[in-house]
């Protein structure tokens, strides 16, 4: 009965399934490595191309800062600069209505400020250990 279970082809069934996990295993930590490398690459590539963008849209604001009309907006605005024969006028306070479109569109106006809360606030360091422990 012995002599049936360990027969010759169980011994060479045995040998070559011993031989292809000999070969498998390098291969799939291979495999494993190539598709790691593969996505560290695709990130790099995408880093690459973002970068890219960025640098063509500092380009473009490199080239406007580097224009004669970007020097004259900032003469006129931070060193009060006029032209010759030209009139300045000042305009003394702005109407209140912020809303309407001709105002949004001609004035790049800050966000209003947010309001202050009414309710206490507690000291910095108790404030901190109270909200990590309660989440408040």
């Amino acid at each position: 009965m012995f002599k049936s279970i360990f027969s010759r082809q169980f011994f060479i069934s045995l040998a070559l399934l011993a031989v292809l996990a000999i070969f498998a295993v390098p291969l799939i930590k291979n495999w494993r490595q190539k598709q790691e490398i593969d996505k560290e690459v695709a990130d790099l590539q995408q880093q690459v191309n973002d970068l890219g963008n960025k640098n063509s849209n500092l380009k473009q604001v490199l080239d406007y800062m580097q224009s004669d009309q970007f020097v004259e907006h900032e003469a006129r605005t931070k060193l009060n600069y006029k032209k010759p024969g030209e009139e300045v006028a000042v305009v003394n306070g702005a109407p209140d209505d912020t809303s309407s479109s001709s105002n949004s569109n001609i004035f790049d106006l800050p966000p209003a400020p947010p309001t202050q809360r009414t309710e206490p606030r507690l000291s910095g360091n108790l404030e901190n250990w109270l909200h990590y422990f309660f989440k408040n």
